[in-house]
């Protein structure tokens, strides 16, 4: 008995054996084709935006990204639109992203990566705050430009460059009829008296044609009108006890086109107190608005434009009434440039002829951020802009700059906005999400210590850290469908790099109104991302940078560089 339990133990073994056996070829391979896929499955790529949903972004920004597996394939995406491939080093750099729907406030950003191995991406939704870019300062044969109001908005329309624009006819030209008080034309007094006989108001008209150019989304209108008190007009010294110190030019804007808002003439309003105390009136009637001085640096033979900012820091009457609306400077026109003129290391491209340029310390820009810094005007905004105050030319805008008495290109304001409409581009404005840029489009973003404050005041810790992104023209369309070459341009004229970019801060050991470069670079590429540090950042510091990107030489006495202005960022508390 035991020896056949013994044979049938033995059978059994063997025969478990053999099926034993038989398998271990099949578990093997099983195992070998996990390994490998196991292998294979690691050298994928994997991708995590390091951002918290719904989070703002602002074109320019880099986002914090992991990216690993050595991807062959890597791009970002808005709402799976166009692929793009402007990175720095894993983080995707939001340059040129396509508008957000008009109906959305929010869109989804998509990473993307793949290699031999296999594919990934990630996606969070974001505000996404574009640029946008406009010339905000020019005039009609309403005031004393040569062109009718309709031929400059049609051919901005048709030129395809601008998002946004705004007419700025004088206030004291507008429905007037005296020559003596301002105006610039013997023929003006007869227009204008037919014209109220009519019953024509061009205030209105400029009303209306604001309303009928305005295309949401695609070109935006904003109504302005420009200010003057100087020594020509009764606004002017004459009638004020502090000779040019309180007068000069100011464009206003308003937020939307308000049926009762008025413009206002150098002899109702004839200098800054009386002029800033009503337009704050207008604003608490609900027509908001908002005010830059421009070309403080200006003369025309011998009648000063000039803004003296010690003035207008600390010896108005009405502070609150600027500090609601002034929010900043027009620091480049076809006037010329007044920002960084006399800062060491960063070149004064397109000055002022010698002929139209008033060198007074006091109307110095650099000394207008030295008074904004101050503790009296702490937390209050004061940012950058440029634009054209073209009269001589059929558009806004433009390259043919050699057309103009002036002989300077186009400046344009760029603003970060969600959408390209007429309250945001205003807010905008008013938050101080602008700079200033001469003719091109120029791309621009700086952060300090993370914060995104063009115009505004910050607390940093030591060393403070800035991080700059830029991006250069190139040839064709952007994102949203806008020319890339402005009138005068060629489209395959474009394609330039960003050459320098300075770090300029006010000079403590100069002082008042010196500033400084603390840093300089030569990218000599089409994008660039410099970052930083200042060990010797103190309370009431200010910064602001320069960009500056080669271009076209449209004729030999012209020079064949433009410059973007951005900021001044003012610091309050240093941990």
């Amino acid at each position: 008995m035991h020896n056949s339990l013994f044979k049938k133990s033995l059978v059994f073994i063997v025969i478990i054996s053999f099926v034993a056996i038989s398998f271990i070829p099949i578990i093997c391979s099983d195992s070998e084709l996990f390994s490998v896929n196991a292998i294979e499955n690691l050298n994928a790529p994997t991708v995590v935006i390091n951002i918290k949903p719904y989070e703002e972004v602002y074109e320019g920004d880099v986002i914090d990204c992991d990216i690993t597996g050595s991807p062959t394939i890597i791009y970002w995406q808005i709402n799976d639109q166009s692929i793009h491939t402007t990175f720095f080093g894993d983080d995707p750099i939001i340059f040129d992203p396509e508008p957000t729907p008009l109906d959305d406030v929010f869109v989804n950003l998509t990473v993307y990566a793949e290699n031999e191995n296999g594919s990934d991406s990630d996606i969070v939704p974001i505000k996404l705050f574009r640029i946008f870019f406009g010339d905000i300062h020019w005039h009609t044969v309403f005031s004393d430009g040569d062109f009718e109001i309709d031929t400059m908005y049609k051919n901005a329309v048709e030129d395809n460059y601008l998002d946004f624009t705004a007419c700025t006819d004088h206030g004291e030209l507008l429905d007037g009829i005296s020559t003596k008080f301002g105006g610039v034309r013997e023929w003006d007094i007869i227009k204008t008296f037919i014209e109220k006989i009519l019953g024509f108001s061009e205030w209105q008209m400029m009303k209306d044609k604001c309303i009928e150019y305005y295309d949401p989304g695609s070109f935006t209108t904003l109504l302005g009108f420009e200010w003057t008190a100087a020594q020509w007009s009764l606004g002017g010294k004459d009638w004020t006890p502090h000779g040019w110190e309180d007068v000069g030019h100011i464009n206003f804007y308003y937020r939307d086109i308000y049926p009762g808002a008025p413009e206002f003439a150098d002899y109702q309003k004839f200098n800054y107190d009386s002029i800033f105390k009503a337009m704050a009136k207008e604003y608490d009637k609900g027509h908001l608005n908002i005010g830059y001085p421009h070309h403080p640096l200006g003369r025309a033979s011998r009648y000063n434009f000039t803004t003296n900012w010690t003035y207008m820091a600390d010896k108005m009457k009405y502070t609150c009434c600027r500090d609601k609306i002034l929010r900043g400077v027009e620091t480049f026109s076809r006037w010329g440039n007044s920002i960084g003129c006399f800062t060491p290391g960063v070149p004064w491209l397109w000055p002022y002829n010698l002929s139209q340029f008033t060198n007074q310390t006091d109307a110095w820009v650099e000394n207008a951020l030295w008074e904004w810094s101050d503790d009296e005007l702490k937390n209050q905004k004061f940012v950058f802009i440029a634009s054209s105050d073209t009269h001589d030319y059929d558009r806004p805008g433009s390259a043919e700059f050699n057309v103009s008495y002036l002989g300077k290109p186009s400046g344009i304001i760029a603003v970060y906005s969600v959408h390209n409409t007429r309250e945001e581009v205003w807010d905008a404005m008013d938050d101080c999400d602008s700079y200033a840029t001469q003719l091109l489009k120029i791309r621009a973003n700086v952060r300090l210590d993370g914060n995104f404050c063009n115009g505004r005041w910050i607390n940093c810790s030591s060393p403070l850290k800035i991080r700059i992104s830029a991006h250069s023209t190139f040839p064709g369309n952007d994102s949203s469908g806008k020319r890339m070459w402005p009138h005068g341009y060629l489209p395959d004229e474009l394609d330039y790099p960003i050459t320098d970019i300075w770090l300029v801060k006010n000079d403590r050991q100069r002082g008042r109104p010196w500033c400084k470069v603390i840093n300089h670079t030569k990218p000599d590429d089409n994008m660039a991302v410099v970052i930083f540090e200042d060990s010797n950042v103190q309370p009431n510091d200010f910064y602001w940078v320069a960009i500056r990107q080669k271009g076209q030489m449209l004729s030999p006495e012209n020079g064949d560089e433009f410059i973007a202005y951005i900021g001044p960022f003012f610091i309050n508390n240093v941990t």
